[in-house]
């Protein structure tokens, strides 16, 4: 297919953004703890020397993500080894964010859904719609029929 080729480096800049985004948050996020920790540590000596007591902050807890960030690739071999060929993005510990974007991306090949806070990636399959397509024909042919039928037309019955 002539637009495949393309889409290999796209989704691994997808995924390279979606990598870089993450370290910078870790690095954000490393940061203010260092921070908060230095902070805390002035409060405590501010109160020694003014006799005061010291403010008691909780510190934010620190979100450890084991999320991972796949590429087209590798997220069409995990659908194709899942049931269904569907997967929870989170309980697969998947980056959300970059399996929407690959989604986004490729609608042929891949189906968002789930609700809420537990979304699901599915991947379509290209053979079922060619499959549908030759199946259309038939069914088409059948429905004629079955409208002949209904129309008063000659059925198999009425033409014995």
């Amino acid at each position: 297919m002539p637009g495949t080729d393309t889409l290999d480096p796209l989704e691994e800049l997808i995924a390279e953004i979606a990598n870089i985004q993450k370290a910078i948050i870790a690095e954000l996020r490393e940061r203010r703890s260092r921070l908060s920790a230095e902070l805390a540590s002035v409060d405590a000596e501010l109160a020694e020397w003014t006799d005061e007591p010291a403010i008691e902050k909780k510190a934010p807890a620190a979100a450890a993500s084991t999320h991972r960030s796949v590429t087209l690739r590798e997220l069409i071999a995990e659908l194709e080894r899942a049931p269904e060929k569907t997967l929870n993005i989170r309980k697969a510990q998947m980056e959300v964010k970059s399996i929407k974007a690959l989604a986004k991306a490729n609608p042929d090949r891949l189906k968002l859904g789930g609700k809420g806070a537990w979304p699901t990636v599915t991947l379509l399959e290209r053979a079922k719609k060619k499959g549908a397509e030759g199946k259309g024909a038939g069914s088409q042919q059948e429905t004629f029929s079955f409208r002949d039928a209904e129309a008063g037309g000659p059925s198999g019955d009425e033409a014995r």
